[in-house]
Protein backbone atom coordinates (compact mmCIF):
# COMPACT_ATOMS: atom_id res chain seq x y z
CA UNK A 1 0.00 0.00 0.00
CA UNK A 2 1.47 3.48 -0.84
CA UNK A 3 1.33 6.42 1.35
CA UNK A 4 1.98 9.34 -0.97
CA UNK A 5 2.45 12.67 0.54
CA UNK A 6 2.61 15.81 -1.98
CA UNK A 7 3.23 19.57 -0.95
CA UNK A 8 3.33 22.80 -3.39
CA UNK A 9 4.88 25.48 -1.96
CA UNK A 10 5.91 28.86 -3.61
CA UNK A 11 10.12 28.71 -3.36
CA UNK A 12 10.94 31.54 -5.73
CA UNK A 13 8.78 34.25 -4.80
CA UNK A 14 7.29 34.41 -8.66
CA UNK A 15 3.46 33.18 -8.00
CA UNK A 16 4.71 28.91 -9.13
CA UNK A 17 3.97 26.73 -6.62
CA UNK A 18 6.90 24.37 -6.69
CA UNK A 19 6.63 20.88 -5.76
CA UNK A 20 8.01 18.48 -2.81
CA UNK A 21 6.66 14.68 -2.85
CA UNK A 22 7.16 11.44 -0.90
CA UNK A 23 6.28 8.16 -1.95
CA UNK A 24 6.23 5.20 0.93
CA UNK A 25 4.55 1.81 1.05
CA UNK A 26 3.51 0.47 4.19
CA UNK A 27 3.30 -3.54 5.09
CA UNK A 28 2.56 -4.00 9.12
CA UNK A 29 4.34 -0.69 10.07
CA UNK A 30 4.53 -1.11 13.26
CA UNK A 31 6.63 -4.60 13.27
CA UNK A 32 8.74 -3.21 10.69
CA UNK A 33 9.69 0.25 12.25
CA UNK A 34 10.61 -2.11 15.52
CA UNK A 35 13.02 -3.85 13.28
CA UNK A 36 14.49 -0.66 11.58
CA UNK A 37 13.35 -1.23 8.12
CA UNK A 38 13.25 1.66 5.98
CA UNK A 39 10.04 2.01 4.69
CA UNK A 40 10.14 3.54 1.66
CA UNK A 41 12.66 0.66 0.73
CA UNK A 42 15.13 3.54 0.09
CA UNK A 43 13.83 5.20 -2.19
CA UNK A 44 14.47 8.91 -2.22
CA UNK A 45 12.40 12.09 -1.78
CA UNK A 46 12.21 14.34 -5.16
CA UNK A 47 11.87 18.10 -5.35
CA UNK A 48 10.54 19.71 -8.78
CA UNK A 49 11.35 23.67 -9.56
CA UNK A 50 8.32 25.04 -11.60
CA UNK A 51 10.52 26.97 -14.38
CA UNK A 52 7.84 29.58 -15.20
CA UNK A 53 5.45 27.84 -15.28
CA UNK A 54 6.34 25.56 -18.22
CA UNK A 55 8.37 22.96 -16.97
CA UNK A 56 9.12 21.35 -13.53
CA UNK A 57 13.20 20.50 -13.16
CA UNK A 58 14.17 17.55 -10.73
CA UNK A 59 16.28 19.99 -7.97
CA UNK A 60 16.34 17.10 -5.46
CA UNK A 61 20.42 16.24 -5.62
CA UNK A 62 21.36 19.69 -5.67
CA UNK A 63 18.97 20.87 -3.14
CA UNK A 64 20.01 18.02 -0.52
CA UNK A 65 16.45 17.08 -0.49
CA UNK A 66 16.85 13.27 -1.90
CA UNK A 67 17.12 12.01 1.60
CA UNK A 68 16.56 8.01 1.71
CA UNK A 69 14.81 8.32 5.22
CA UNK A 70 11.06 7.79 5.97
CA UNK A 71 9.81 10.82 4.97
CA UNK A 72 5.94 11.78 6.19
CA UNK A 73 5.33 15.11 5.70
CA UNK A 74 6.87 18.44 4.19
CA UNK A 75 6.32 21.91 6.30
CA UNK A 76 6.41 24.94 4.34
CA UNK A 77 6.98 28.07 6.07
CA UNK A 78 9.19 30.88 5.98
CA UNK A 79 11.14 30.44 8.79
CA UNK A 80 13.85 33.07 8.48
CA UNK A 81 10.91 36.15 7.24
CA UNK A 82 12.94 36.57 4.40
CA UNK A 83 9.73 36.32 2.02
CA UNK A 84 10.30 33.05 0.63
CA UNK A 85 9.14 29.06 1.86
CA UNK A 86 11.76 26.95 3.35
CA UNK A 87 11.07 23.35 3.76
CA UNK A 88 10.81 21.28 6.99
CA UNK A 89 10.69 17.24 6.42
CA UNK A 90 9.73 15.11 8.98
CA UNK A 91 10.26 11.45 8.89
CA UNK A 92 8.99 8.13 10.98
CA UNK A 93 10.98 6.01 13.33
CA UNK A 94 12.81 9.12 15.55
CA UNK A 95 14.93 10.32 12.37
CA UNK A 96 16.06 14.18 12.50
CA UNK A 97 14.10 17.20 11.80
CA UNK A 98 15.21 18.34 8.44
CA UNK A 99 15.15 22.03 7.46
CA UNK A 100 15.91 23.12 4.01
CA UNK A 101 16.77 26.79 3.33
CA UNK A 102 15.38 28.65 0.49
CA UNK A 103 18.81 29.88 -0.92
CA UNK A 104 17.01 30.86 -4.54
CA UNK A 105 17.93 34.18 -5.62
CA UNK A 106 15.06 36.21 -6.90
CA UNK A 107 13.64 40.04 -6.99
CA UNK A 108 10.80 38.61 -6.92
CA UNK A 109 8.74 39.75 -3.78
CA UNK A 110 5.83 38.16 -1.65
CA UNK A 111 2.94 39.21 0.78
CA UNK A 112 1.78 37.03 3.85
CA UNK A 113 -1.60 37.20 4.53
CA UNK A 114 -3.20 36.30 8.38
CA UNK A 115 -6.80 35.68 8.59
CA UNK A 116 -8.98 36.36 11.33
CA UNK A 117 -12.64 34.49 11.15
CA UNK A 118 -15.40 35.71 12.85
CA UNK A 119 -18.62 33.88 11.32
CA UNK A 120 -16.37 31.43 10.20
CA UNK A 121 -13.46 29.40 12.36
CA UNK A 122 -11.00 32.08 13.43
CA UNK A 123 -7.99 30.89 11.66
CA UNK A 124 -9.78 30.86 8.51
CA UNK A 125 -9.53 27.65 7.52
CA UNK A 126 -11.05 26.50 4.00
CA UNK A 127 -10.71 29.89 2.90
CA UNK A 128 -10.13 30.91 -0.50
CA UNK A 129 -8.08 34.34 -2.17
CA UNK A 130 -8.19 34.77 -5.42
CA UNK A 131 -5.09 37.56 -6.39
CA UNK A 132 -4.69 39.64 -9.96
CA UNK A 133 -1.16 40.91 -10.67
CA UNK A 134 0.61 41.87 -13.47
CA UNK A 135 -2.21 40.71 -15.60
CA UNK A 136 -2.33 36.69 -13.80
CA UNK A 137 -4.64 35.47 -11.54
CA UNK A 138 -3.00 33.47 -8.53
CA UNK A 139 -5.32 31.39 -6.25
CA UNK A 140 -4.47 30.26 -2.66
CA UNK A 141 -6.30 28.22 0.16
CA UNK A 142 -5.27 28.16 3.64
CA UNK A 143 -5.48 24.14 4.40
CA UNK A 144 -2.89 23.66 7.08
CA UNK A 145 -2.73 19.69 7.43
CA UNK A 146 -0.74 17.52 5.44
CA UNK A 147 0.84 14.74 5.20
CA UNK A 148 0.97 12.24 8.69
CA UNK A 149 0.41 14.75 11.72
CA UNK A 150 2.08 17.50 9.95
CA UNK A 151 0.68 21.14 9.55
CA UNK A 152 1.73 24.26 8.06
CA UNK A 153 1.33 27.31 9.80
CA UNK A 154 -2.07 29.37 8.82
CA UNK A 155 0.06 31.79 7.35
CA UNK A 156 -0.41 32.18 3.89
CA UNK A 157 3.07 33.33 1.90
CA UNK A 158 1.75 34.38 -1.92
CA UNK A 159 4.71 35.21 -3.93
CA UNK A 160 3.86 37.77 -6.53
CA UNK A 161 6.88 38.53 -9.05
CA UNK A 162 8.33 41.69 -8.82
CA UNK A 163 5.87 44.17 -8.25
CA UNK A 164 5.13 46.54 -5.32
CA UNK A 165 1.02 45.94 -5.49
CA UNK A 166 -1.56 43.90 -6.12
CA UNK A 167 -3.91 44.95 -8.57
CA UNK A 168 -7.18 42.92 -6.74
CA UNK A 169 -7.18 40.60 -3.62
CA UNK A 170 -10.77 39.16 -3.07
CA UNK A 171 -11.37 36.48 -0.46
CA UNK A 172 -13.74 34.30 -0.34
CA UNK A 173 -14.61 32.46 3.23
CA UNK A 174 -15.93 29.21 4.45
CA UNK A 175 -19.37 31.52 5.90
CA UNK A 176 -20.08 32.69 2.21
CA UNK A 177 -18.89 36.34 2.70
CA UNK A 178 -16.25 37.85 0.20
CA UNK A 179 -13.90 40.57 0.54
CA UNK A 180 -12.64 42.20 -2.29
CA UNK A 181 -9.34 44.99 -1.49
CA UNK A 182 -7.09 46.96 -4.29
CA UNK A 183 -3.94 48.10 -4.74
CA UNK A 184 -2.76 45.89 -2.01
CA UNK A 185 1.24 46.72 -1.09
CA UNK A 186 3.42 43.62 -0.76
CA UNK A 187 5.95 42.76 1.03
CA UNK A 188 4.56 43.02 4.61
CA UNK A 189 2.20 41.00 6.49
CA UNK A 190 -1.92 41.56 5.82
CA UNK A 191 -3.89 40.85 9.02
CA UNK A 192 -7.77 40.38 7.18
CA UNK A 193 -10.63 40.08 9.47
CA UNK A 194 -13.89 38.77 8.41
CA UNK A 195 -15.86 41.55 9.23
CA UNK A 196 -13.57 44.53 8.77
CA UNK A 197 -13.92 46.70 5.53
CA UNK A 198 -10.13 47.16 5.59
CA UNK A 199 -7.03 44.93 6.28
CA UNK A 200 -4.52 46.14 8.68
CA UNK A 201 -0.91 45.76 7.58
CA UNK A 202 1.79 44.43 9.88
CA UNK A 203 5.51 45.03 10.51
CA UNK A 204 7.18 41.73 8.50
CA UNK A 205 9.67 41.07 11.03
Amino acid sequence: MTQPFNRLSVIEPQGDLDVEAGELWVSNPWELMSEGVNLSAYERNRFFFNHAGREFIDLSHQSGADIDSDSRSAIAADFDRDGDLDLLVASVGGGPLRIFMNQIPSDGKSVRVLLEGTKSNRLGVGARMQIEVGGREIVRDVFPVNGLMGQHPTETVIGVGAVDRIDHLRVQWPSGHTQTFQNVPVGGILQIREDATNYQTLSGE
